[in-house]
């Protein structure tokens, strides 16, 4: 794959990086929500972007990206959890913290795929 290519590939929209997936994963299994678990598993083993052959960083996983192919049902779940995460950590008169607003950007991200 050539550089133009995967720079385009890893803007579009149901494309994430390891992180976001990494703290999903993380928060769907703290509610036991194992069949989101298993499909965000299955997008880490099997949908990864390949980087081209050139890339910077390419043995640095944490810059690896994912096709993500989950259903609108499955996606609108993990927003309903990311969503009560922000609002748990909010001020007590609903100001942002840093720990919401870190949640909000998750809402954001996933609200792009719904």
């Amino acid at each position: 794959m050539k550089a133009e290519e995967y720079k385009r590939l890893i803007s579009e929209s149901n494309i994430f990086d390891k992180t976001t997936l990494n703290v999903t994963l993380k928060e769907v299994f703290s509610r036991q929500e194992f069949e989101l678990v298993n499909e965000i598993q299955r997008i880490l083993e099997n949908n990864q972007i390949v980087k081209p052959e050139l890339h910077a960083k390419s043995y640095d996983e944490t810059t690896n990206y994912y096709k993500v192919d989950l259903t609108s049902d499955q996606i609108e779940k993990i927003i309903d959890i990311f969503f009560e995460l922000e609002a748990c950590y909010a001020g007590e008169n609903g100001e942002t913290t840093p720990t919401a607003a870190f949640y909000a950007r998750l809402v954001d991200k996933w609200n792009q795929l719904a």
